[in-house]
C-alpha cells in the first residue's frame, strides 16, 4: 500500500465487465446497490467501511479501490479519481455517491438514537462511568453535603426564630391589651360618673357599620396571606371565574393583594403567579399563534399588570412625550389615508367655499379615485408624515429596551420559553406573539387612548384620535411582524408597507434582545427563603368588598383549587371562616390587613424533606463510580439477565476498597446498600430483581446534566448561606424586640398602679359565698362546711399583679397571684375560665373584680 496517493473522497471503480451492453451495466449497479443496503454499517466504525470496502472488491466491483485490512483504512487510487477514460466512470461515481449517503445517514441515526439516549437517561452503569471519567471532579462533589447541612442549620435557626416571634406577639398583644382595658376602664367610669349611657347610639340612622370580630380578621390576614405566597391557587382561579367577574377580581389581585407600587418581594410573587398562568394557558393551546387568536386569560393579566406603577411611568415617560409633541400639538395634522373619504372630503370643502354644487364624479370607484392626481398629491405627503412620526416612535421603543419593565421582559421570556418546548415553534411566530404582548397590550393602548391612561392631561380632538388610530396600526403590524394586504381597509396602509420592511429586522432583534434577562431570584434578589426573615409583616389596603368578592370565588371553587391532601391550607383557613360578608356600597370601606402566615411549620417540614435521603445516596452513588473499574456496557433491551444488578456492582464495590486499601470507597458502598433498602422500604424507589433500573436512571440523568445541576446547586448554596446568616441577624432582631416590649410592658402596668403612690392599697377581704354569688368562683375543692367561714383578701403591691391569700377562720391556707395581662389574653382569646389549684374562676367576672375594687384609681 506504500506510495500510493489516498484522497479522502470515496470513488469506487468498477472491473470492466465482458457484457458491455447497458442492461448489463444497470444490473450491476443495482447489485451493487442491494449489496450496500444489505451491509450493516455502524457509522462511527471506519473498521466497518473496510469491511464494506473488502467486500464491493472480492465480488468484483472495486479495481479502483484500495483497502488495507491490518490498517484498518480504505481510499482510492489518485489515477482513477479524475480519468474520465476509465471503464464505467459516471456508474463508478453514482454507486460512490449512494455509498457515501448510506454512511451519512448511519451517522445521522446513531446521532439522534445517542442524543434520545441521553436525554431520557437509559445508560448503562459502564456508559456512566464513561461519561464521569470526561468531567472534572473537583472540590464542589461535597456540595449536596454542605447543602443539606445548611438546611438542617436553617430548620434549627426557624424553629428558634418561631418562638421568638411567638414571644414578641404575646408581648406585644398583652401591651396591646392592657392599654385598651385602661381606655376601656376609664371610658366606663366617665359614662358612670356623667350618666352619658346612650352615648354610643349616634349614627342609628345611617347604614350598618361593618365590623370583623378578632378571630375573623385573623383568618383573612391568613387567607389573603395563603394567596400572596402560594399563587397557584390564584393561577387557577382566574381561568374558573365569569368573564363579568374578571376585570374587578384582576384588579383586586394586582392592584390590592400585590400592591401598585414596586417592590422586590411583591414582584417575585406577581412573577411567579405569572409563571403558573402562562403555564396553564399554554397546555390548553395547540401553537404560540393560539395565543393571539383566542381571548385568553394572560392578555388580560397582562393589561392589568402593566397599568401598575413601573408601567405607567414608562409609558409616560417614553411615549407621551412623542405623542405631545407630534400629534397632540399638531391641530392641522391628518393622517387620513383612506382615498375615497380624502376624495369625499375635496367635494364637501370645495362645496362649503363655493356655495355651489361640485363637479366633481360622485360615483367614481375606489381605484379610479387612488389613480386621481389630486388625490395622489394630498396622500403622498401624509403618507411621509405618517412615516415619519411612526419612526420617531419606532426610535423611542426601540432605544429603551433597558428602561421598560423587568417584569414585561421575563413574562415574555416565559411565553418564549415554553412555546419553543411545547410546541416547537419557529422564529418568526413566538417573535410575533412577543411582538403581540409587549406592543399591542402594552405600548398600542396607551398610544390610541392617551387620556385613558393618564399619560396626557390634554383632550383630544376627533381628527388627533384618528391621526392616533392609524399610527398604532403601523407600528401594530411592525411589531408583529406583517404588512398590510390588499384587502379592506388595509389597502389604504400598503403605501406603509416598504417603511415596515426597512425595520422589520430591527424588530426581530429587539424583540430577541428583549427577553434577555435573568431570572426574578436573581434580578429582585429575593426567593423562597426571604419569608422566614422579614422584619414586618405585609400589609394590604383592602376593601370589605374585595374581601367578600374573594371569599366567595375561593368558596364556589374551593373543590377545583385545593390540593388532594386530606388537609389543604386554602380548606382550613376557609372552613374556619364564618359565611362571606354581606356588604354593599353604602357600608363598603378600606382596612388594613396584616398579612401573617399561618403555617410557618409547614416551611420546616419542606426544607427537612428537601435534605433528603435521595440526594445524599445520589451523590455517593456517582463517587463510588469513579472510584471502580468501568463496568462492561450491557444495553437496556428488555433482556432481564443482561441487565446492570446494581447491588452486585456495590457489593463488588465493597470488595475492590478492600483490595486496593480504600475503606472510604467500602464504606461509601455500604451505606449506598442500606440507603436504597430504607428508600424502598418508604416506596421511594423500587427494585426488580436488585437492578434498581429507575434509579440508574435518575443518576444518568444527575451526570449527563452535571454541569447545570452544579450550577443550581451553586446558587441554591449561596441563596441557604445568604437566608441562614438574615435568619441569625432575624434572631439577633428578635431578641432586641423582646427586651424592648418586656421593657415597655413594665411601663405600661406601671400606670395600672394608684395615683397618689404614698398611699398604700388595704387588701380587701370577700367571703366565698359572695365570690360565687357574683360568678367568680365557678369550681372548688374547699369542702362545703368550710365555705361560710372561709374568706379571700386580695392585694396589688406591684402594678398589674394581684395576690389572693385563702383564710378559713384566721388561719391562712394558701396564697396565689394573677397577672392581670395574663387575665386579659385568656378574655382575649375566649378562654373562660382560669383553673387554678383547688379553684376555677371565671376570667371575666375576675376581671370585673379587680376593674371596680383595684383599676377605678389608675
Amino acid at each position: 500500500m506504500e506510495g500510493l496517493e489516498i484522497e479522502d473522497e470515496d470513488v469506487i471503480l468498477l472491473d470492466e465487465d465482458d457484457d458491455d451492453s447497458s442492461s448489463s451495466t444497470v444490473n450491476s449497479i443495482n447489485n451493487i446497490n442491494n449489496n450496500i443496503k444489505n451491509i450493516n454499517i455502524n457509522a462511527n466504525d471506519d473498521g466497518n467501511k473496510v469491511t464494506l470496502m473488502t467486500s464491493l472488491r472480492e465480488k468484483g466491483w472495486g479495481s479502483g479501490m484500495l483497502v488495507d485490512k491490518e490498517k484498518n483504512q480504505y481510499g482510492t487510487i489518485k489515477s482513477y479519481k479524475d480519468d474520465k477514460s476509465s471503464p464505467w466512470f459516471e456508474e463508478r461515481q453514482v454507486i460512490a455517491t449512494l455509498y457515501k449517503a448510506r454512511v451519512l445517514l448511519h451517522e445521522m441515526i446513531y446521532t439522534k438514537m445517542n442524543q434520545e439516549r441521553l436525554l431520557s437517561g437509559n445508560l448503562c452503569v459502564g456508559e456512566i462511568q464513561s461519561l464521569l471519567n470526561t468531567q472534572k471532579e473537583d472540590v464542589e462533589t461535597d456540595w449536596i453535603a454542605e447543602i443539606q447541612e445548611l438546611k438542617r442549620n436553617m430548620v434549627a435557626e426557624i424553629r428558634r426564630n418561631h418562638l421568638l416571634e411567638r414571644d414578641v406577639n404575646k408581648l406585644d398583644k398583652r401591651i396591646a391589651l392592657l392599654i385598651k382595658h385602661r381606655s376601656n376602664i376609664k371610658d366606663l367610669l366617665l359614662e358612670q360618673n356623667k350618666g352619658k349611657k346612650d352615648k354610643k347610639k349616634k349614627g342609628d340612622d345611617k347604614a350598618e357599620y361593618i365590623t370583623l370580630d378578632q378571630k375573623q380578621l385573623e383568618s383573612y390576614q391568613n387567607l389573603f396571606y395563603l394567596l400572596q405566597t402560594e399563587p397557584h391557587y390564584l393561577a387557577k382561579l382566574v381561568t374558573l371565574i365569569q368573564a363579568d367577574q374578571m376585570e374587578d377580581f384582576l384588579d383586586t389581585v394586582f392592584l390590592t393583594l400585590f400592591g401598585d407600587d414596586f417592590s422586590p418581594r411583591e414582584e417575585f410573587l406577581i412573577l411567579s403567579l405569572f409563571r403558573l398562568a402562562i403555564g396553564q394557558e399554554m397546555s390548553r393551546i395547540k401553537s404560540a399563534g393560539d395565543l393571539l387568536a383566542v381571548e385568553s386569560v394572560v392578555p388580560k393579566m397582562i393589561i392589568t399588570y402593566t397599568r401598575r406603577k413601573q408601567g405607567h411611568e414608562f409609558l409616560k415617560q417614553i411615549i407621551a412625550p412623542i405623542l405631545e409633541n407630534n400629534v397632540v400639538n399638531a391641530p392641522d395634522l391628518n393622517l387620513e389615508l383612506n382615498a375615497v373619504q380624502v376624495y369625499q372630503n375635496m367635494i364637501s370643502e370645495q362645496e362649503i367655499q363655493t356655495g355651489a354644487k361640485s363637479t366633481l364624479n360622485r360615483g367614481l370607484g375606489e381605484d379610479q379615485i387612488i389613480q386621481l392626481k389630486e388625490v395622489q398629491s394630498i396622500l403622498e405627503p401624509r403618507v411621509e408624515k405618517c412615516i415619519q412620526i411612526c419612526e420617531r416612535f419606532f426610535t423611542g421603543i426601540i432605544q429603551s429596551l433597558n428602561r421598560l419593565p423587568y417584569g414585561i421582559r421575563w413574562i415574555c421570556k416565559q411565553i418564549q420559553s415554553i412555546a419553543q418546548k411545547n410546541f416547537d415553534s419557529k422564529p418568526d411566530e413566538i417573535a410575533k406573539v412577543i411582538g403581540y404582548f409587549v406592543y399591542y397590550r402594552f405600548i398600542n393602548l396607551a398610544i390610541v387612548t392617551p387620556d385613558a391612561f393618564e399619560i396626557l392631561d390634554k383632550e383630544l380632538s376627533i381628527t388627533s384620535r384618528k391621526n392616533l388610530v392609524n399610527i398604532a396600526k403601523v407600528l401594530q403590524n411592525l411589531f408583529t411582524l406583517k404588512t398590510f394586504q390588499n384587502q379592506g381597509s388595509e389597502r389604504w396602509m400598503q403605501p406603509l408597507n416598504k417603511w415596515i420592511l426597512s425595520k422589520t429586522s430591527i424588530v426581530r432583534q429587539y424583540l430577541e434582545d428583549l427577553i434577555q434577562v435573568t431570572d426574578p431570584s436573581e434580578y429582585l434578589r429575593v426567593d423562597k427563603y426571604n419569608e422566614l426573615t422579614l422584619k414586618l409583616n405585609p400589609v394590604v389596603v383592602i376593601s370589605l368588598g374585595e374581601i367578600s368578592q374573594t371569599h366567595r370565588l375561593l368558596i364556589a371553587n374551593l373543590a377545583a383549587l385545593k390540593m388532594k391532601e386530606k388537609e389543604d391550607p386554602l380548606e382550613l383557613i376557609l372552613k374556619a371562616l364564618p359565611a362571606p360578608l354581606e356588604v354593599v356600597e353604602e357600608n363598603d370601606r378600606e382596612i388594613q390587613l396584616t398579612l401573617i402566615n399561618r403555617f410557618k411549620e409547614n416551611i420546616e417540614k419542606e426544607i427537612s424533606i428537601s435534605a433528603s435521603l435521595l440526594a445524599e445516596t445520589k451523590e455517593l452513588v456517582i463517587s463510588v463510580l469513579r472510584s471502580i473499574p468501568i463496568q462492561q456496557k450491557q444495553q437496556n433491551n428488555g433482556d432481564d439477565e443482561k441487565r446492570d444488578d446494581l447491588l452486585s456492582i456495590l457489593q463488588n464495590a465493597i470488595k475492590y476498597g478492600k483490595e486496593t486499601n480504600n475503606p472510604q470507597l467500602s464504606s461509601n458502598a455500604e451505606k449506598i446498600i442500606n440507603n436504597l433498602k430504607k428508600m424502598e422500604a418508604e416506596g421511594s424507589i423500587q427494585s426488580e430483581n436488585n437492578q434498581y433500573e429507575g434509579f440508574i436512571k435518575v443518576i444518568a440523568l444527575e451526570v449527563i446534566n452535571r454541569q447545570e445541576i452544579r450550577e443550581q446547586q451553586r446558587k441554591e448554596r449561596m441563596r441557604l448561606t445568604i437566608a441562614l446568616r438574615d435568619l441569625r441577624k432575624h434572631q439577633s432582631y428578635l431578641n432586641d424586640q423582646i427586651q424592648h416590649y418586656t421593657s415597655y410592658l413594665k411601663d405600661v402596668l406601671l400606670h395600672y398602679g394608684p395615683k397618689d403612690k404614698k398611699k398604700s392599697t388595704k387588701p380587701m377581704k370577700i367571703s366565698f359565698k359572695e365570690l360565687t354569688k357574683k360568678g367568680v368562683i365557678v369550681e372548688s375543692d374547699i369542702p362545703k362546711l368550710s365555705h361560710g367561714s372561709t374568706s379571700f383578701y386580695i392585694s396589688s403591691d406591684a402594678p398589674g399583679i394581684f395576690d389572693i391569700e385563702a383564710r378559713i377562720g384566721v388561719a391562712s391556707v394558701g396564697t396565689l397571684s394573677l397577672s392581670l395581662d395574663d387575665l386579659l389574653d385568656k378574655s382575649s382569646a375566649g378562654i373562660p375560665y382560669l383553673k387554678l389549684e383547688n379553684i376555677v374562676l371565671d376570667v371575666n367576672m375576675t376581671l370585673h373584680l379587680l376593674n371596680r375594687h383595684f383599676l377605678k384609681n389608675i
